[in-house]
């Protein structure tokens, strides 16, 4: 048995975990679906606010999705809500 997730971008297993389509992602946050695309297989990053976006969209936190695009977060501190 071979598992279904093999070979697949961290990126796209939140994407498809948030039940979304690269069309629909990219629709949502303003970007088209090759841009997604080219996230998931590390092609290109990002800019911060697409990031962001990304995480908004997945419901994750923005740590997750820079750990899901290979960017080292060691020593980021974690968001806190204010008291």
């Amino acid at each position: 048995m071979t598992d279904s997730n093999e070979g697949k971008s961290p990126l796209r297993l939140l994407r498809e975990a948030a039940e979304l389509t690269r069309t629909e992602l990219g629709r949502r946050i303003g970007v088209s679906e090759r841009q997604i695309y080219d996230w998931e297989n590390g092609i290109k990053l990002p800019r911060i606010d697409r990031a962001v976006a990304l995480a908004r969209e997945l419901g994750v936190p923005l740590q997750t999705v820079c750990k899901a695009l290979g960017i080292d977060v060691t020593g980021v501190l974690e968001d806190k809500p204010p008291p």
